[in-house]
């Protein structure tokens, strides 16, 4: 959601090629070249995030000028109705099952909904301001995020928990993307500014780096997972928290190792 927020514009079809090779360089150059990486570390075949981004910017870019020549006067009913005709056709033709010689080339189906939530976000400032700056639209969210996500400790009381738990990864992703967009249109967190903004400019970086120091301790898990609902998440946060700091950290001093070499930086993160 914040990479579709962060990516629209208007384009003009002139800008197809020049903007494929800008994606190409900074997504899937760094996809290829650390394919070995993530299959060492954890056995998968690549970043899939960066693959998945790079396929639903290409995707991002031909709907928005799309839609600019023939929703000229910009009404957001005949935006939601063609982006969610394309939708409904991508999963009628099961493109998130597109695979080949073993990489999953459909995860950018999963991240549709979200993306383009982000660029109409964007692109009508009504929607931004009714949804990012409204405080009763944001308590709604949290409360529903907060509720939604508790479901998943709620399964073995019916097949209803059951369903909504199924159902939730979209959901859950726009409640809470809507959630962190508020606290910084608000400027909640005004006194981290300067920390948010380089960690937000390093964020390729330690997403690319971050695997390899993301501390995995099993019986940890179990024990947090068995708690009841409350303290199980509360667990969860803190010990995420901490990983986190810790995966952060060690990711921007190799980053910074890595950068020496020029070869090194271009190939590894597209700069």
């Amino acid at each position: 959601m914040v990479s579709g927020f962060l990516m629209y514009k208007a384009y003009q079809w002139s800008d197809f090629l020049s903007f494929t090779k800008k994606k190409i360089i900074r997504l899937l150059l760094p996809w290829i070249c650390t394919i070995w990486l993530v299959y060492l570390v954890r056995g998968a075949i690549g970043y899939c995030f960066l693959l998945c981004l790079f396929q639903i910017s290409i995707v991002g870019f031909l709907l928005i000028t799309l839609l600019e020549k023939i929703n000229p006067k910009r009404f957001l009913i005949i935006d939601i109705i063609i982006m969610g005709i394309v939708y409904v056709l991508l999963r009628i033709f099961h493109a998130q099952e597109w695979h080949l010689y073993g990489i999953s080339l459909g995860r950018f189906v999963g991240a549709f909904i979200p993306f383009f939530v982000g660029i109409l976000l964007r692109k009508h400032k009504f929607l931004f301001n009714a949804c990012i700056y409204s405080d009763w639209f944001y308590s709604s969210a949290l409360i529903l995020f907060v509720g939604v996500f508790s479901c998943r400790y709620l399964l073995e009381y019916g097949k209803f928990w059951e369903l909504i738990y199924i159902h939730s990864t979209t959901f859950l992703a726009i409640m809470g993307s809507f959630i962190v967009f508020h606290i910084f249109a608000k400027d909640l967190l005004a006194r981290f500014r300067p920390l948010l903004s380089h960690l937000g400019r390093m964020t390729l970086p330690i997403y690319m780096l971050h695997i390899m120091f993301v501390i995995q301790i099993p019986a940890i898990g179990e024990f947090i997972i068995v708690q009841n609902a409350v303290t199980s998440i509360v667990l969860q946060i803190i010990y995420s928290a901490v990983i986190s700091i810790i995966a952060i950290v060690l990711s921007l001093l190799l980053y910074k190792v890595i950068i020496i070499s020029p070869h090194l930086k271009r190939l590894f993160f597209g700069e």
